[in-house]
Formats: C-alpha cells, sequence, structure tokens
C-alpha cells in the first residue's frame, strides 16, 4: 500500500467515521441525562435522511436545508420525549430498551408506507467532482463530513462547557436529585437532551444521504455507532467521537486489506477485545457503589 493510497484511505475513514461518531453523540446524549438508551436512534437517522430527500425537492439553498433538517429533528425529538420517552421513564431498563426498539420501528414502518423501498439520492452541497488537497484528488462530501464532525464536536463541548443549559444538563447527568434539589427543572433538561439528540441525529441523516442515498434501511448505521459509543466510554462525548473515528478508519483499512466481506467483522472484533481489556471503555469509568 503506497503512502498516498493510505492517506486517501484515512480521511475517507475519518469521514465515515465522523457518521458514526455523530450517532453515537446522539446516542450518548439522552443516555447521560436521562438514562434512556435509544435503540430507535438509527431510525431517526433515517428520517433526517428523508427530510433532506423532500427539502432538497423544494430547491432551497442548501444552509437552508441544514437549517431545517436539525429544527425539523430537534422537534421531532421534544415530541417523542414528552408523549412516548416521559411517560415510561421510570419502567425497568429492559422496557425502555424495548419501547425505543418499537418506536425506530414505527418511524421505519410510516416511511416505508409512503416512500416503499425505493431508492432515492441526495446530491451533497460541493457535488462529486474530487478537490485537490495537498496534490491529492479527495472527495468534497468527505471533507464536508469531516467539518461537520469537527463542528459539532467543538459546539458541543462549548455547549456544555459554557452555557446555562448544558452546565445544567452536566448537573443532571451526575445526579439528578441534587440538579433537583438546586433548582435546575430535570424535565427540561430531558426534553432539552432529546432535542439535541435528535437533531444531531437528523444532521447525520442529511450527511450521510449523498453517500448511502435514501432508502429505510440507512439506519442500520447504529450497529457501528453502538460500536463507537462503547468504545469511546459511552457516557463520554468525546469518547464517542473518538471512537466514531476509531471504527470508520478500522472498517476503511480492514475494506482495503481483507475485502468487503471481513470489514464489517474487524471494528466488532476489536470491541471485544477492548471489552476484556477495559469493560468501560478508553474514557469510561467503572462504576462505584458505596456501601
Amino acid at each position: 500500500m503506497t503512502a498516498v493510497l493510505a492517506f486517501q484511505l484515512l480521511i475517507a475513514g475519518v469521514s465515515v467515521g465522523g457518521i458514526y461518531a455523530l450517532i453515537a453523540l446522539a446516542i450518548v446524549i439522552p443516555f447521560k441525562s436521562s438514562g434512556v438508551l435509544n435503540f430507535g436512534q438509527g431510525e431517526l437517522v433515517t428520517f433526517g435522511a428523508y427530510a433532506a430527500l423532500v427539502i432538497t425537492q423544494l430547491a432551497l439553498p442548501y444552509w437552508l436545508t441544514v437549517a431545517l433538517v436539525l429544527a425539523i429533528g430537534a422537534l421531532g425529538g421534544v415530541l417523542l420525549e414528552r408523549t412516548m420517552i416521559r411517560p415510561i421513564v421510570k419502567t425497568p431498563e429492559f422496557t425502555l430498551v424495548i419501547a425505543t426498539f418499537a418506536i425506530g420501528l414505527l418511524i421505519k414502518t410510516a416511511i416505508r408506507l409512503h416512500w416503499g423501498d425505493t431508492p432515492y439520492s441526495v446530491e451533497g452541497p460541493f457535488g462529486y467532482e474530487p478537490v485537490m488537497l495537498a496534490g491529492l484528488p479527495m472527495n468534497p462530501t468527505s471533507l464536508w463530513i469531516l467539518a461537520c464532525t469537527a463542528t459539532v464536536s467543538f459546539g458541543l463541548a462549548a455547549f456544555f462547557r459554557y452555557s446555562k443549559l448544558g452546565k445544567a444538563m452536566r448537573a443532571v447527568s451526575i445526579h439528578a436529585e441534587a440538579a433537583r434539589l438546586m433548582g435546575i427543572r430535570a424535565e427540561t433538561v430531558y426534553r432539552s437532551a432529546w432535542a439535541v439528540s435528535t437533531a444531531i441525529g437528523a444532521f447525520a441523516g442529511l450527511l450521510v444521504a449523498p453517500v448511502v442515498g435514501v432508502n429505510p434501511e440507512v439506519g442500520h448505521v447504529i450497529l457501528k455507532a453502538l460500536v463507537a459509543a462503547v468504545i469511546g466510554g459511552f457516557t463520554s462525548l468525546g469518547g464517542a467521537v473518538i471512537g466514531g473515528l476509531v471504527v470508520g478508519v478500522v472498517e476503511v483499512f480492514s475494506g482495503a486489506l481483507f475485502g468487503s466481506t471481513l470489514k464489517n467483522l474487524v471494528p466488532f472484533l476489536i470491541l471485544m477485545g477492548l471489552l476484556m481489556w477495559r469493560p468501560y471503555g478508553l474514557f469510561g469509568a467503572a462504576a462505584v457503589k458505596r456501601v
């Protein structure tokens, strides 16, 4: 493998990993705030891809398409949390997992009833003509995904560090009852966490649509995103990003070295090895219970 090819594969892997990182973030945020593991997040990504499909048919500017997808995703998260999650949030964890899985199936079924299984295409903001980077031709969509992932990651870091709502979400994630005693409305935090989560998931759907097309099975990327979240530590936002990038790079290089059959297997093998060495992930911490 030449250095040029390795660099191109690295960019492609980081781009793919950027999608996994965004979805992993969308999974980790509500889990940290409310303890709900959303197995329907993949279908929210699909929902974002179809929302992008509908909006692009209106021939609106791309920046407006991005804003509308984010707004629709956030509104969907608020409605989802208020109508379906909050009434059952205190039920056993297994019940919540099955409930979110069922919500995902409902979304996928609704999409299939309206659009069927026909695949659609959505063009990226910069087309498909390669651009030169360090003298090498690069896919502009890959570079755009990389830039968006970096923007969202640093934006979330600033949000949680400096904004009042972000600090409230951190406080609730550490100890919900103590946060309530300090005057923080936990319900508002939960609602906001789901809004941010679904907005990021919908945005990931917008980004992935030009790469894989728009179809009801787009949400299968949640499997790799879950691997990324577990590798990162599942309660660490930075870990989710790093885990996503690791999974993407490993997947792309595995495909180049071992073929498409093994490229989907290698990330899971790495996950199993990591869990045997560090069960709480690279950036997670072992739970400590006082007795």
